[in-house]
């Protein structure tokens, strides 16, 4: 019986990205990614507007206060704490959130950070006041005696917490301020473009008519039908015993404009608009 001859595997191509590393001798190694990049990734599937990851707590418990029994009762939601911070608002104010993944269920817990008067650390809770001002929230944040790596959790988280409500607040306010002075400059131009408008117009902008009439009666105050010599304006030409004397020696007698008078009467001819008259009248005249 003869041998049985080895046959040769030929890799075929796959359409598939994840059949690349069975179909080659050498596989791709994954692309190493850090704990931090990994937790990123899981929290901006939850809410995309994660920017960056500020502290994580390995294990925290949710707790709801009740206004009926006044204690605290579990929410059902326990597990990994983080404490973010968001891209920030359309105004540009800093933004900050709380957000634990629950391993207990579907539901998880976020609560963002907006003032710090809502934020209030005792011996055994986190306290955080919801924004809706209804519910009132108790994270317990898990944390073992020394010398374990846990041993700060508690109070590093805690107050990373109240750190990140406090600079949200700041930040808010400090945007409200500039927006308001922002508004109130445009006002104070308008009064300094009012108070140049009576005075005297800008370049490049045309006067109405009735600025125009307005500032010749402002022109013309000083003078009435009973003041007809008002007081002369800076600039003005000023009268003086010098002007007066040219004045009564360059001044015409009352002969001389007669004469002028009866020279220009004279050089004018006939007069030919009473002509036409006169002859127009003889006319009508024979017709009737």
């Amino acid at each position: 019986m003869t041998p049985r001859k080895a046959k040769q595997r030929h890799n075929q191509a796959s359409d598939y990205e994840s059949d690349i590393n069975y179909l080659t001798d050498n596989p791709i190694p994954p692309p190493a990614r850090t704990n931090a990049e990994l937790n990123l990734s899981a929290l901006r599937r939850h809410n995309p507007a994660v920017a960056s990851l500020l502290s994580i707590a390995p294990y925290a418990v949710v707790y709801i206060f009740s206004p009926t029994s006044q204690q605290w009762e579990k929410s059902g939601i326990e597990g990994t704490l983080f404490v973010c911070q968001l891209r920030p608002s359309d105004t540009g104010a800093e933004r900050y959130t709380v957000m634990l993944l629950n391993r207990r269920g579907l539901e998880n817990f976020e609560a963002e950070l907006l003032k710090g008067a809502d934020v209030e650390i005792t011996e055994d809770y986190v306290i955080l006041r919801a924004n809706d001002g209804e519910h009132i929230y108790g994270l317990w944040i898990f944390s073992e005696p020394e010398p374990s790596s846990t041993a700060n959790t508690r109070a590093i988280n805690a107050q990373i917490i109240q750190d990140c409500a406090l600079r949200a607040e700041a930040s808010t306010r400090s945007v409200m301020q500039n927006s308001q002075q922002e508004n109130i400059k445009p006002d104070c131009n308008a009064e300094d473009t009012e108070e140049d408008g009576a005075g005297g117009v800008p370049m490049g902008r045309q006067l109405s008519l009735r600025e125009l009439f307005g500032q010749q009666r402002e022109q013309d105050s000083g003078w009435s039908v009973k003041n007809h010599s008002p007081q002369p304006r800076k600039g003005q030409f000023t009268p003086s015993v010098d002007t007066q004397f040219f004045r009564s020696t360059n001044r015409p007698s009352q002969q001389n404009v007669q004469q002028a008078n009866q020279v220009g009467a004279a050089s004018q001819g006939p007069d030919l608009l009473g002509e036409l008259f006169r002859k127009a009248g003889e006319g009508y005249l024979r017709g009737a």
